[in-house]
């Protein structure tokens, strides 16, 4: 008796795990892919600076493409954080007035400021403002996002990447946060209209642990660049419009 309950106990939990799981869980560790780890076993990455001693960062392959993609709204007066880099590749001629920001005396940059110190700041005079990988390094990010609106011109545009994934920034610059789209897109609707959001999601799984491990991009293809994974964002990037 007692081995017939047991055959129908197991019937009956292989069928409900067929159900709910697909597939019997003895198939399913027979099926289990193996990990070949390589030289990926290791306790120190490749490179302890985002991959840049061996070529361009991986995170800087989405931040370029996004910028290239809103091209058309880095124009008039145009502001950017520490260097003019990017105003000047994706701005060119359209670009009126180029000016840069830092709170470091040594930077030469245009202003000398804190983004979390309104006063310091200008008012409505930016057509757009090129606002990259630098969101984690802030404390008080609500003021900041703040100010950044208050910086634009009427129908002026943020241009802005924050990272989800990515290795920790020296501890004397601060590095305070990791972002999802669900939270810029919160952070961001508390100042501007969330019609005019445009918030999007970079990355997989493959690319966040190259990046980790300080690989460059040279080093991964572009379908692997390229491939997005919603569950396993390397960055976030918003285009905001006052």
């Amino acid at each position: 008796m007692l081995n017939l309950f047991e055959k129908v106990y197991s019937g009956i939990r292989w069928r409900v795990n067929k159900v709910f799981n697909g597939t019997d869980p003895k198939e399913r560790t027979r099926q289990k892919e193996p990990v070949v780890f390589g030289n990926l076993r290791r306790l120190h990455p490749f490179s302890r600076h985002w991959g840049m001693d061996r070529g361009q960062a991986i995170d800087r392959h989405y931040i370029e493409s996004f910028l290239a993609k809103h091209a058309a709204d880095i124009k008039g007066t145009v502001l950017e954080i520490q260097k003019n880099t990017y105003t000047l590749r994706y701005g060119g001629k359209k670009v009126t007035c180029s000016e840069t920001m830092d709170n470091n005396s040594e930077n030469p940059t245009t202003w000398k400021a804190d983004l979390r110190d309104t006063q310091a700041l200008p008012e409505r005079r930016y057509d757009c403002i090129i606002f990259t990988q630098t969101l984690q390094l802030i404390d008080d990010v609500d003021k900041v996002i703040g100010n950044l609106h208050r910086m634009l011109k009427e129908g002026g545009v943020v241009l802005c990447t924050a990272p989800t994934t990515s290795k920790m920034a020296s501890e004397e610059n601060g590095d305070y946060w990791r972002f999802t789209k669900a939270a810029i897109n919160y952070l961001f609707s508390r100042h501007f209209s969330k019609e005019n959001l445009m918030v999007e999601a970079y990355g997989n799984i493959f690319v966040n642990i190259c990046f980790l491990e300080g690989i460059s991009q040279e080093e991964v293809n572009q379908e692997e660049l390229d491939y997005f994974d919603k569950e396993y964002p390397l960055m976030i990037s918003v285009r905001a419009k006052k």
